[in-house]
């Protein structure tokens, strides 16, 4: 504006620098203003009035070919890590989700299929808005327990159902276990434990120094029938829970010759002979205390079931094949037949109770085999021929040593 009071044309060169930051500083405060503006509209802008370009939708997830809709993601995922066989269904009955486990079930071709059937009776009660459970036995061999269970559930706004299906095997046997281990347990404890009271009451009365002298014998018997009873079922739990098990490199006819060591008072004392052959340098990992308790039952038990005057054989060598050390137990005694073949190495099983009796067998000393050829990842069998004797034969890995790997390939090229 001039002096005159009008408007006149101001060209950069007119202005001196003062006036001209002035001036550009009006400017950058004007685009600041309104970008502050209009950043603000635009976050009060409801999201229906959003341009397509400035809304961002995250596109749709298809569900895999085996997960619902109605199942996110991760519950689909949870579901397929867990043991149990899960069958979800919606209100008209049509199968939505089925994870692995049950697609096992659903695909067997054993009795097996049993339980798929049991599935579809469930979910139909479960339909109605019933929780059922049902347990399904399947006889094998082997015996397998299966236990299916069924609820109503709400699957988005409808109805559907839910079916759950557990392999209870294994619980089953422990339970069995267990219950029979209590019985036994208590059936062989019972009877030292009373033929001491009526001893005792027998001794308390009695005058002629002979018959004391004999009924203190059996109490003695008795006593010790008890003992080694309870000295077995320690052995064996201590065995089977790995209690100060320690592995290392050990000569096989080292341990042998402990376990015979063990048993030569025993043998001496049935007149029986214990015969050891065998291959030297023989090495195995283990732990020496089981080894050396699983080979001494296998004698014991081949010498008390042995008659005067014959010979227990105890032989160790190895298979290169399998790269086993096999240590094989054989006797001349009155055999196992054929159908407890499968049995003997169970706990408490006798194939004879009236000669385990008189023997003093616990039938515990075979059991204990079994559980130390499991914890160094072998096995042990039995064959007998009735009359004639039996066969006992342990496998445990063999340690196999860099120069004995060398020989077997021909050596170094």
């Amino acid at each position: 504006m001039d002096r005159d009071g009008g408007y006149r044309a101001v060209w950069p060169g007119d202005l001196n620098g003062m006036e001209m930051f002035l001036i550009l500083l009006g400017i950058a405060a004007g685009g600041v203003a309104t970008y502050v503006y209009m950043s603000a509209r635009t976050r009060q802008r409801p999201a229906q009035q959003q341009s397509p370009d400035e809304q961002q939708v995250p596109a749709p997830k298809p569900p895999g070919p085996e997960s619902p809709r109605s199942l996110r993601d991760p519950l689909t995922d949870a579901l397929e890590l867990i043991d149990h066989g899960v069958v979800v269904v919606d209100g008209r009955g049509v199968e939505i989700f089925r994870n692995s486990a049950a697609v096992d079930v659903a695909e067997a071709r054993d009795g097996r299929s049993l339980v798929e059937s049991r599935i579809q009776e469930l979910v139909v009660e479960a339909l109605d808005g019933r929780t059922k459970r049902s347990t399904v036995e399947l006889f094998g061999p082997p015996a397998r327990f299966f236990e299916v269970s069924a609820f109503p559930v709400r699957i988005g706004s409808g109805n559907g159902a839910l079916a759950m299906i557990e392999d209870r095997t294994e619980f089953r046997r422990t339970e069995t276990t267990r219950r029979d281990f209590v019985a036994n347990i208590s059936h062989e404890l019972k009877s030292p434990i009373g033929a001491l009271g009526l001893l005792a009451e027998t001794l308390v009365d009695e005058e002629d120094p002979e018959l004391r002298r004999r009924l203190a014998g059996r109490m003695v018997s008795e006593t010790s029938r008890a003992a080694s009873t309870i000295d077995d079922l320690l052995e064996l739990s201590r065995i089977e829970f790995g209690e100060d098990a320690k592995f290392e490199d050990q000569e096989v006819a080292a341990v042998v010759a402990e376990a015979v060591g063990r048993i030569e008072h025993a043998a001496d004392q049935a007149g029986v002979g214990v015969i050891v052959t065998g291959e030297s340098g023989l090495l195995i990992n283990g732990d020496r205390r089981q080894l050396t308790s699983a080979i001494y039952n296998l004698l014991e038990n081949s010498v008390k079931y042995s008659e005067s005057g014959s010979c227990v054989e105890v032989g160790f060598d190895h298979d290169s094949n399998r790269r086993v050390v096999e240590i094989v137990v054989a006797d001349q005694g009155v055999g196992i037949p054929r159908r407890d073949l499968d049995r003997v190495f169970e706990r408490f099983y006798r194939v004879d109770p009236a000669r385990s009796r008189n023997t003093g067998g616990t039938g515990l000393g075979l059991a204990i085999v079994r559980h130390v050829a499991a914890n160094h990842g072998g096995k042990v069998s039995a064959s007998s021929v009735e009359g004639q004797g039996s066969r006992f034969v342990l496998d445990l890995p063999m340690r196999v040593t860099p120069s004995a790997d060398m020989s077997d390939t021909g050596g170094a090229q």
